[in-house]
């Protein structure tokens, strides 16, 4: 216990042999507090609250905003040229991919193995997956997210 507590105790037990005795401090009803809530801000009343699907339009633009920021600030001065080697070798592995799944083909005399399973899959993956770059790549051209070095935007 503090200094200060016992001196306020003094006090009110020297008002109360004085004054006769009080009601204890205890025994008072507080104000009830309010709902708190985890932002620890009052929240909006209910009339007044965004809907979800304004919250979720908002989010929206909001995304879009940043996405291009982090685009335009991670990828710099980008050439028409690099866009075009990728389209490139996508085509060359596309090719390459449609080869195999001929090669395959021609050889009826047996099924596919294993090896040559793992191989038209793998040879599959790294085509879609290079595919599924520059379809994000022309997408991000044209909303923006990306420019190129001597052309203008739209």
């Amino acid at each position: 216990m503090s200094l200060a507590i016992l001196t306020r105790a003094d006090r009110r037990a020297r008002a109360e042999a004085a004054d006769g005795p009080r009601e204890p401090v205890f025994a008072r009803t507080a104000a009830p507090k309010p709902a708190e809530t985890k932002s620890s801000l009052p929240g909006p009343a209910i009339d007044t609250a965004p809907t979800v699907r304004q919250f979720l339009s908002q989010l929206g633009a909001q995304e879009r905003k940043l996405a291009r920021k982090e685009a335009l600030n991670a990828v710099i001065d980008v050439a028409p040229g690099e866009v075009e080697k990728l389209a490139r070798l996508v085509a060359r592995l596309r090719g390459r991919y449609l080869a195999k799944l001929i090669d395959l083909g021609n050889n009826t005399e047996t099924l596919p193995g294993e090896l040559e399973i793992a191989e038209i899959r793998r040879v599959r993956e790294r085509f879609e997956e290079l595919e599924l770059g520059l379809t994000s790549v022309k997408a991000a051209l044209a909303e923006g997210d990306l420019t190129l070095r001597g052309l203008r935007p739209e």
